[in-house]
């Protein structure tokens, strides 16, 4: 080949494609040691390649000719630099370092945020020792994190905060060692996510503590028993959804007035399985079903049964859940009517008549997403008054509400928590 045309032609073309081929495989190779170790090990890997890439072209550009074995050399003397931290980095890490972002180690208690809410919302961790939580927001464009409060409530100072993170990602949190007791936590963002860590003596990251597992699964919507058996120490379910594009989830209540939470599994869509760590429950009977299919229930037997103690008085107004499709209201019953449209509410306040039963017609109107109306005595929903069925748009359902006592309540959608209002009854 003729050197002009060699300079004229080829390296014009040859040059700029072969050092763009160069630095889109050394991109590439970098992101992935930057992706496999921790925020500060992928920091300081970081900063020192930049500084080795700095010099390295620094060197070149102090020479009178610059040829093709001039930035072969600079490229590998850089590759090199990367390489060599990066794999300090790495050894360092799996010599006992970590905790970055993406997995944790195998007893790491895995937390999904999706629809603003937490789909975990009763961990249980070994008190004394330090734990990690992986959080893993599913919220595109939204951020999370996960504090931790020294108490039952959120009124004090949070003792733990994370990092907060933009969904879809996951971040592993190094949460310090707790106390034997039971500890609130929240979003800092969206502080309607709540949920509780039990921290128990001897037990294990998330409930486990090496109890029995429950093989469960469910197809064509229905659970394959209506009677789970579990210990009263903590104890596993592994769950097999195999109904396909369909969601799932096991969630655990006090009995089927669904006012009292003991556990609520992450929804699952099939195929597909999911482990259920079950924190320790006193002796007795309890109530499960499908968050998404209400029909899909039983009884949780604790320890070989024998009926659970009634839930204390409380002093609060009291409803009970009525089914839907019951039999036609009477001529001085109340509907109200209620629309969900673009993921919202069309009124921020229902008005209910004091001391008699009423109806809400609902009506979604979101095509292809589940809504619903859960009453609650507060913002916290610690005290579910009424939950209704989910119903996927677009439909619409009637809800029977039985007599409420006069006074001010709270209302949302179990699934989008950020559709809310306030029930005023009167």
């Amino acid at each position: 080949m003729k050197r002009t045309t060699r300079d004229r032609l080829v390296l014009p073309i040859a040059l700029p494609v072969g050092i763009l081929v160069i630095i889109v495989a050394a991109l590439w190779g970098f992101s992935r040691i930057l992706l496999a170790i921790s925020h500060d090990a992928a920091t300081a890997t970081a900063l020192l390649v930049a500084l080795a890439i700095v010099v390295a072209a620094a060197v070149v550009a102090g020479r009178q000719y610059v040829r093709l074995s001039s930035l072969a050399g600079m490229v590998g003397a850089v590759t090199g630099v990367a390489m060599l931290a990066g794999g300090v980095a790495i050894a360092s890490l799996g010599a006992g370092g970590g905790g970055g972002e993406g997995g944790g180690p195998a007893e790491a208690i895995r937390v999904v945020a999706i629809n603003l809410a937490f789909q975990q919302t009763v961990l249980t961790v070994p008190a004394g020792e330090p734990f990690q939580i992986v959080l893993d927001n599913q919220d595109p464009g939204v951020q999370h994190n996960i504090q931790v409060f020294p108490g039952e409530d959120f009124s004090a100072t949070p003792i733990f905060s994370g990092e907060l993170i933009t969904g879809p990602s996951k971040i592993t949190y190094e949460v310090p060692a707790l106390d034997p007791g039971t500890y609130a936590f929240n979003c800092l963002v969206h502080p309607t996510m709540t949920g509780t860590i039990e921290a128990v003596e001897g037990g294990g990251a998330g409930g486990g503590g090496g109890g029995p597992v429950i093989q469960m699964a469910a197809e064509n919507i229905a659970f394959d028993t209506d009677t789970i058996e579990l210990p009263d120490t903590a104890s596993t379910i592994m769950f097999d959804n195999r109904d396909a594009g369909v969601q799932h989830n096991i969630a655990i209540y006090e009995d089927d007035t669904l006012a009292t939470t003991l556990f609520k599994g992450e929804l699952v869509s099939g195929p597909g399985k999911v482990e259920y760590q079950i924190p320790p429950l006193p002796a007795g009977e309890y109530y499960f079903r499908c968050d998404v299919h209400p029909n899909m229930s039983g009884v949780v037997v604790v320890g070989g049964g024998g009926g659970a103690a009634p839930p204390e008085e409380t002093g609060s107004p009291t409803m009970t859940m009525a089914p839907t499709g019951s039999a036609p209201p009477p001529n001085n019953h109340v509907t109200i009517e209620v629309t969900a449209r673009g993921v919202r509410f069309d009124t921020a306040e229902i008005v209910l008549p004091a001391g008699q039963p009423s109806t809400i017609h609902f009506v979604n109107d979101d095509a292809g997403i589940q809504h619903n109306i859960v009453i609650a005595t507060d913002e916290s929903m610690s005290q579910t008054l009424f939950s209704g069925d989910l119903v996927t748009g677009v439909a619409d359902v009637t809800y029977e509400i039985p007599p409420p006592e006069a006074g001010t309540y709270y209302f949302q959608c179990a699934i989008h928590p950020n559709m809310n209002g306030v029930v005023t009854v009167r």
